[in-house]
């Protein structure tokens, strides 16, 4: 089992920790705000530097004598960081200098974990801070690096010290995996469960879970193993309608979860059973499909609804009844808090990836489809016929079929409903996004695999 070295960048909330993750990430992973606490779990992802792999992890600020609960849970989540850490970069600001809780913070390392502490002062621009460097040692860590997380100053020192404070503190706490047999995104509206639910799957607190809708700011990456296979679980921010969005951290936290569906081969859609599938679901639902990702509805707080043996059957067919595009999407009741089929959830997961790698027979899908079709077929438009002449499926990671026909241009959604439904019912793709492109169809060759992205496509 591969296992990485962790780096976690701690420090007062608001010194530049999301900046300097994802300066060294090379990306925006983190959101950056100037509102402190804007970073509340712990945040791991893998890196390099100068060949050798560590995970670096962002935690939230450190507010060592708060009593609030929030804050409470930032400081629990950032001791796990650092019971589990090869190297941590102790983060302030070294502009505004060394300020109390600074102070406080130094003394907490200092009792802990000094061997493996690394003195960073963010935002040190000015050349001029280079003579203010000195005020940094009185916090007992060290000689300090100045740096620029913003502009990358002195970034690449940092991870040189980084690495050799790794060589001298190896350890294999934590394992940390490149390669998965499932990713899962778990998304939904705000207080919907999706902390709760991505603990109970990871037996540990790693998210925070508050009654307070918006705990979760971030996507955060978690690895578990389930029946010997890997599982990449992705804990994301609640999604809020754009009316609803009051800032500029929300918009984007909703863009981290809308982005953590690229990442995911299956996405778990929670909602809670004390509200109904609203439209911000439905939107969810088809940006999961625009990505050509699995989907599971998963109704959750199962364990406070009244209920007989009947409920949930209800439940199941007037969802689906209301909403069409909803018929052949696998739906689960569960319990994140008391763990109520959360394992089914991840049965049902690997089911639908092994669904959306399924291949049909070449002959057989052409068959169907001329029955489909001469049993069914398209009406005339105009006095123009469409005619089916075949049907390929892509060799791709998730079931697209092209349709060469004549007339496609002229292909009503309603009918392109009707075959990706006959597909769905005969081949069981539940929880797939089953694509159809409609193509003209005459020309030798015509039929040869194509690309999706073919300009004289229709698709569905």
């Amino acid at each position: 089992m591969a296992r990485l070295p962790i780096v976690s960048i701690v420090g007062r909330p608001n010194v530049g920790k999301s900046s300097l993750f994802n300066r060294i990430l090379h990306r925006r992973i983190a959101v950056v705000n100037d509102t402190p606490g804007v970073t509340r779990d712990r945040n791991y992802m893998e890196t390099s530097w100068n060949g050798i792999d560590f995970c670096i992890v962002d935690t939230g600020g450190l507010l060592p004598t708060s009593r609030e609960s929030i804050p409470q849970e930032i400081n629990r989540q950032v001791d796990t960081a650092l019971a589990e850490s090869s190297a941590i970069i102790f983060l302030i600001d070294a502009q505004a200098g060394p300020t109390d809780l600074d102070l406080l913070i130094a003394q907490r390392l200092r009792k802990t974990c000094y061997n493996k502490v690394i003195l960073a002062g963010n935002k040190a621009e000015s050349s001029s801070l280079d003579y203010e460097a000195y005020q940094l040692t009185s916090l007992g860590c060290g000689d300090p690096l100045l740096i620029s997380a913003l502009h990358g100053k002195g970034v690449g020192d940092l991870l040189d010290d980084v690495c050799a404070t790794l060589k001298e503190n190896q350890s294999d706490t934590m394992p940390f995996h490149e390669e998965v047999d499932l990713s899962l995104a778990v998304i939904g509206r705000p207080n919907a469960g999706k902390s709760s639910f991505v603990n109970k799957v990871l037996q540990d607190d790693r998210m925070i879970v508050d009654n307070v809708p918006g705990t979760t700011r971030d996507a955060i990456d978690s690895i578990v193993m389930y029946n010997k296979k890997k599982v990449r679980i992705i804990d994301t921010a609640g999604l809020r309608r754009k009316a609803q969005v009051n800032d500029d951290i929300e918009y984007y936290s909703n863009l981290r979860a809308l982005g953590s569906v690229k990442r995911a081969n299956v996405c778990v859609l929670l909602i809670d059973t004390d509200r109904k599938v609203g439209e911000q679901d439905l939107k969810i639902i088809a940006h999961i499909n625009k990505q050509r990702k699995g989907i599971i509805i998963c109704w959750n707080k199962w364990d406070l609804v009244e209920k007989d043996h009947k409920t949930f059957d209800t439940l199941v067919a007037e969802t689906k009844k209301t909403y069409m595009e909803l018929q052949y999407v696998p739906m689960i009741s569960i319990s994140a808090l008391t763990g109520q089929r959360v394992p089914q959830v991840l049965d049902t997961a690997f089911g639908v990836l092994e669904r959306m790698e399924k291949r049909i027979k070449p002959a057989q899908l052409r068959e169907n489809l001329f029955t489909w079709t001469r049993q069914h077929p398209h009406p005339y438009i105009s006095s123009k016929q469409v005619r089916f002449l075949g049907i390929k499926q892509q060799k791709i990671e998730y079931p697209q079929f092209n349709l060469f026909c004549s007339n496609p241009e002229m292909i009503t959604p309603a009918y392109q409903r009707f075959l990706r439904n006959k597909i769905q019912a005969e081949y069981d793709f539940s929880g797939c996004p089953v694509i159809l492109t409609f193509k003209p169809a005459g020309v030798p060759g015509q039929h040869k695999e194509e690309t999706d992205d073919s300009s004289s496509e229709k698709e569905l």
